[in-house]
């Protein structure tokens, strides 16, 4: 699964992005018309895509108990600070990583956003910060070959953050195209 990261590009970073528009526009029609549906089948995908996150980031890759348990606490500390004696290509691998830390939270939050029966951007993003948070600190207490980094935390509330603005743009271009109204995206109430 490590070797997604070797296909992050910019091209693949905007085609994902633009998917996630097109798919909250499809959805945000769909659910004005059959919100349980679209509520149930999110929360289906929520689950897949939650356990997949949760087998990409948190199984160990050695020996639990066996690492430093060091804590990378300053933003960018690896690409400021740790990329003496690296080539261009070894800080590129940096830079994907961050960008498919940001790519796999994108779907999270448009998930857990559609999954809920009052939908709220600030709790699905609220969710995907704790989720991201639950991650890092779980890393650190393995100490198995991975490490809680704050950039990660980061890249990982970006994309949640990308994804809340899909849905935001989906919400208000369907409700400008005529399609029946269900209220603002980051509205609570039902």
């Amino acid at each position: 699964m490590w070797r997604v990261v070797f296909y992050v590009t910019p091209a693949t970073c905007l085609a994902a992005i633009a998917a996630t528009v097109l798919a909250c526009l499809a959805v945000e029609r769909l659910y004005s018309r059959h919100p349980d549906s679209v509520r149930s089948a999110a929360r289906v995908f929520l689950s897949l895509w939650s356990f997949l996150v949760l087998a990409v980031t948190v199984i160990p890759e050695g020996t639990l108990g066996t690492d430093d348990g060091k804590i990378y606490w300053l933003p960018g500390e690896g690409l400021l600070y740790g990329t003496s004696g690296l080539d261009a290509s070894e800080i590129s691998m940096i830079f994907k990583q961050e960008a498919a830390n940001a790519l796999m939270f994108i779907p999270l939050c448009v998930l857990a956003y559609y999954s809920a029966r009052r939908p709220s951007l600030y709790i699905a993003l609220g969710s995907c910060v704790a989720f991201s948070f639950v991650i890092e600190f779980t890393q650190w207490l393995e100490r198995a070959g991975r490490t809680a980094d704050v950039d990660d935390l980061t890249f990982n509330t970006l994309g949640a953050v990308i994804g809340a603005l899909a849905i935001g743009f989906a919400s208000f271009a369907v409700a400008r195209s005529g399609a029946p109204a269900r209220g603002p995206a980051h509205s609570a109430r039902r």
